[in-house]
């Protein structure tokens, strides 16, 4: 009792503190380790970017009392000139528990068919109840993006035709056309990114039965890929696209009328995020604990009062809701509606199951409600809300010089800054160190730096931090901002288009080349065998004539001795085809101009015999040795 009264009391006092740590969970947490110590699965640091090497450094940094606002040393190590900047609480915690990260990645074909497809990504996070969760994340959620987004590179990839190269569909990355419903690159980058924080969260729980327990964080991440912006956001961490509408030539008017600035009229935020805490998720919560009422433990009720029920209201009836319901309905109070609800509070002050501040986000899976040992994981979830925005889809005129205002300007930031300060002054703040620094390489972080010294304040005679403009008090929460000019991707997302646009035709130029070259080499091929083919023809027909004169001359045998006949039989097989159809026009003049040729044959002498049978079969070696060219 005496532990309730004293959380209380010190949430009164300082509600933007954490609440005190509850002895259940430290008793559970030595039940579970047997008391001892486990090791940080990534040592404490800052963001690389920053450089702060060196462990003075580190504590310089960590300094509740001056909360310096620390910016990189090198600002080229950001892409598009990208602005941060950070500064640590008042001394909620020991060490800064925000964590801020980027990445620049290309997702490549593995076969080199496709041109490759770059992103990046930016990402911050929010620790509470220790630096780990956070610390994990900015280590590692990049890399489980990467493994999300190559699981779906085939549809992610662009294509050089709808049906893949020279028409024909390609196995290896499956087209549209064989799903049953359709899907768009932006589903699939959405869908990629869900799943990469619900991996996140389950690598969070594995790596707590063996390293020391990480608490918790919230995330919100940006993701610049093929022309689009994506930002997934879990938790109280919120983006915002500050715009501002180009200048319009206006009308004199009297100079006694105070008109406001046209750069202050001029700008308006886009929210591209929203706060998930117990407040903004009722709703949801509320349905949790009805369906699963065991998680409760008769120390909570899933109800919702429009007045805060008393023991001396027992019997009465009571506006009240529950789960889903949108309106309200009247029940007669009873004991179990003096439990304590699931949600309570309003605004910042919301709280859920007394204790935590938010609904989504990382870890938290050892974290126990106050006073009652209840897990309050089940209620939590890691789910994004994710909002895309096109950039092609941009209308901006050049001669207005208003590409910032065009394509916006993206501010990530931690409940530090959001606490104090509304979207429409972020707004205003970012055009303003603009309009500064027009010209300035490092203008984007003077933005970054401006917004943290303003939500930070100035610390007054008396210790406490007070906002400059309105003395109100200012945050003592750790503040981190990450400022993206928007327009500068677009115009590295335009030299990449051109790049793959050269490329592609390069490639075709090369492709239809291949294709004449293989067309001529067909034509060739055709032409050697047709040449082939027509004396193989021009032989055979040779070949027939041949045996025409053989089967003429045994037709008609001559009256020699045994010896002479074969001589003549030989001359006759071995002729040429120009001597058999001599013949045959011979044998077709007459009668007697064969009987002659016949007699003249047969009475030659041998040795003209011989000669004759010498050169004929001289010129059939000749004429085998043609075909063997041919």
């Amino acid at each position: 009792m005496f532990s309730n009264f004293k959380e209380r009391f010190m949430t009164a006092l300082a509600p933007d503190l954490p609440p005190l740590p509850s002895n259940d969970r430290s008793d559970h947490h030595h039940r579970r380790f047997g008391g001892q110590q486990m090791p940080d699965k990534f040592p404490y640091a800052r963001p690389p970017f920053l450089q702060l090497l060196t462990a003075d450094e580190l504590r310089a940094s960590a300094d509740h009392n001056v909360r310096p606002i620390i910016v990189p040393r090198d600002i080229n190590l950001l892409p598009w000139g990208t602005g941060y900047a950070e500064c640590v609480n008042s001394g909620k915690s020991e060490w800064n528990e925000d964590q801020s990260a980027f990445c620049r990645q290309v997702l490549s074909d593995p076969e080199h068919k496709h041109p490759d497809l770059p992103y990046t990504y930016f990402g911050i996070f929010d620790g509470h109840a220790g630096y780990g969760a956070a610390l994990a994340a900015s280590h590692q959620f990049h890399h489980i993006l990467h493994e999300t987004l190559v699981d779906c590179i085939e549809l992610l990839l662009p294509r050089d035709t709808d049906t893949g190269e020279n028409g024909r569909l390609n196995p290896t990355f499956p087209h549209p056309i064989y799903f049953q419903r359709r899907v768009s690159k932006d589903e699939l980058i959405i869908g990629a990114l869900e799943s990469a924080f619900f991996s996140m969260d389950s690598l969070i729980a594995q790596d707590s039965n063996r390293y020391r327990d990480a608490g918790g964080c919230t995330a919100c991440v940006s993701l610049f890929i093929d022309g689009k912006m994506y930002v997934a956001n879990a938790g109280d961490s919120r983006a915002v696209l500050c715009q501002r509408r180009a200048n319009q030539p206006t009308e004199p008017k009297d100079s006694s009328v105070i008109e406001p600035d046209p750069l202050e009229a001029s700008c308006y935020p886009v929210p591209f995020s929203a706060d998930h805490t117990p407040e903004t998720e009722r709703e949801r919560l509320l349905n949790v604990a009805r369906l699963k009422p065991h998680l409760m433990a008769n120390h909570y009720v899933a109800m919702e009062y429009a007045k805060r029920p008393h023991i001396k209201d027992m019997g009465q009836r009571i506006l009240c809701r529950q789960g889903t319901m949108k309106g309200w309905t009247y029940k007669t109070l009873t004991r179990d509606d003096l439990r304590m609800p699931v949600v309570n509070g309003e605004g910042k002050r919301s709280r859920l199951l007394g204790t935590l501040g938010v609904s989504r986000g990382f870890g938290d899976h050892e974290l126990l409600a106050i006073n009652t040992g209840i897990q309050i994981k089940p209620f939590l979830t890691p789910h994004p809300d994710v909002r895309q925005r096109d950039l092609t889809q941009v209308v901006s005129i050049p001669d207005e010089h208003n590409q910032d205002g065009d394509y916006g300007v993206l501010v990530m930031a931690t409940d530090g800054l959001w606490d104090v300060s509304e979207n429409e002054a972020v707004s205003r703040t970012v055009f303003q160190t603009l309009s500064k620094y027009p010209t300035e390489k490092h203008r984007y972080t003077m933005v970054a730096q401006e917004l943290v010294a303003r939500a930070r304040g100035k610390i007054n005679d008396s210790g406490h931090w007070r906002l400059a403009d309105s003395k109100a008090a200012a945050t003592v929460d750790d503040i981190s901002v990450i400022v993206i000019p928007v327009y500068q991707y677009y115009k590295e997302h335009i030299e990449w288009t051109q790049n793959y646009t050269r490329d592609l035709e390069k490639r075709r130029r090369r492709a239809q080349a291949n294709m004449a070259q293989e067309a001529q080499e067909g034509n060739l091929l055709n032409g050697v065998i047709a040449e082939e083919a027509h004396v193989e023809e021009e032989e055979e027909d040779g070949e027939v004539v041949v045996l025409e004169a053989k089967a003429q001359i045994q037709s008609e045998p001559l009256q020699l001795p045994h010896a002479e006949a074969e001589e003549v039989l030989v001359v006759e097989i071995t002729t040429s085809p120009e001597q058999s159809e001599s013949r045959e026009s011979a044998a077709s003049t007459g009668t007697a101009t064969a009987t002659a040729d016949e007699e003249a044959s047969v009475t030659a002498p041998a040795s003209q015999r011989d000669s004759a049978t010498v050169a004929q079969q001289q010129q059939q070696r000749s004429r085998k040795g043609n075909k063997g060219k041919h």
